[in-house]
């Protein structure tokens, strides 16, 4: 597997963390709101993903098709916590906008100039949606603390 390949693979996987737990959270969500935000974000995610996936296969190597061990985590704990509070909106929100620093990270990190050429391209492309989502999450989080 290619430099670009591995690391279109790295935002997938950051991608598919953020996928399964906005649609774990929208399921486990009692404000509609918040259920069609968390839903919504999971579709652009998942978007990104598809194009990423499709420049992996053009690049001659097998595109990821989960996330990381790590995201699974972070989501159990997230269950953890909520089944501990009667609203558990709050914690999935927060355990969210963490998620949606990580991509973020992930999306910026890429645009490094060790990176390669695609790379650098693709993350620039999507950089203003995944900002967009980290701001709407971070906004809602804010929201609630206040």
């Amino acid at each position: 597997m290619n430099k670009t390949a591995r690391s279109l693979n790295h935002l997938v996987e950051a991608l598919n963390d953020g996928i399964d737990f906005h649609q774990h959270a929208a399921a486990e969500s009692t404000h509609p709101g918040h259920r069609d935000l968390f839903l919504e974000m999971a579709r652009i995610k998942s978007r990104i993903a598809a194009d990423f996936k499709l420049e992996v296969a053009v690049q001659g190597s097998e595109p990821d098709q989960d996330g990381t061990w790590l995201g699974s985590v972070r989501q159990g704990y997230a269950d953890l916590r909520a089944g501990m509070k009667k609203d558990s909106d709050d914690i999935y929100i927060a355990a969210l906008e963490a998620q949606e620093d990580r991509v973020l990270e992930a999306f910026r990190d890429a645009q490094d100039k060790d990176q390669p050429d695609r790379v650098r391209e693709l993350a620039a492309r999507y950089l203003p949606e995944v900002r967009e989502m980290h701001d709407r999450m971070r906004a809602l989080k804010n929201a609630k603390v206040a």
